[in-house]
């Protein structure tokens, strides 16, 4: 059975794509912040498929808790994938009001985060030969616009960061895939978005099958891409 790591995978977003990977037949490795989050996700596996998930509780933002984290995924036997979901963003304001507080924020937790897990991931699949990455950009990151610094340069560092490591990968069998979602319809963005713009939006769903599709073998030639998925929106 194959591994797949999936950071920020018990979160809204993330929830949508393990349980899509885990239908999928794959073994799904996920750190988790809380307890709830965590027990939250598994009630919604099957109990005949909740062996092909290992949660593991884990601070992502310490590079000790990473190199855990890693070795563990490495450790299932055949890690065929990493996709890297954690991020997100804190508040909206223009760059004069921008604290440095919330600028580092958001470079570590959305960029950051994804070059400590590369580093590792990347000598795990060099060794074996072989490997899938998919990073969450968005829509910012090719985008950008007012009151968005600190999130849109963090996310254009994400999708820059994966275009390195698909150039890195190719000579050992590595793909690596950006996907770029305008506004996500999770419970967390349904609490301040206008009932007439939801609509518009893209859903967990949507994004988990374009993951489940960059993993196929039919995607084994998608590399070094930036995958809009912009919904609806009116841009």
């Amino acid at each position: 059975m194959k591994t797949v790591l999936i950071t920020g995978g018990a979160g809204g977003l993330g929830s949508a794509v393990t349980l899509r990977l885990i239908a999928d037949g794959y073994r799904c490795v996920v750190p988790y912040r809380t307890v709830e989050e965590a027990q939250k996700l598994r009630a919604h596996i099957a109990p005949q498929q909740r062996d092909q998930l290992l949660l593991l509780e884990a601070d992502l933002m310490k590079e000790d808790e990473v190199q855990r984290v890693v070795e563990t995924a490495a450790a299932q036997k055949d890690l065929y994938g990493f996709v890297h979901l954690l991020g997100g963003i804190r508040g909206f304001q223009a760059i004069d009001e921008t604290s440095v507080e919330d600028w580092d924020f958001l470079l570590n937790l959305n960029l950051r985060s994804l070059f400590l897990f590369s580093r590792l991931v990347m000598k795990e699949f060099r060794a074996q030969g072989s490997g899938r990455v998919v990073t969450i950009g968005a829509m910012a990151s090719v985008k950008p616009a007012a009151s968005q610094a600190g999130y849109g340069v963090a996310k254009a560092g994400v999708s820059a960061l994966t275009k390195i490591l698909a150039d890195e990968g190719r000579d050992f069998g590595v793909t690596a895939n950006c996907i770029l979602p305008s506004i996500i319809k999770t419970d967390a963005n349904l609490e301040w978005g206008a009932e007439e713009d939801v609509p518009k939006w893209v859903t967990p769903e949507e994004i988990a099958g374009t993951i489940s599709h960059l993993l196929s073998e039919d995607a084994a030639s998608v590399n070094g891409s930036d995958i809009r998925l912009f919904g609806q929106l009116n841009i």
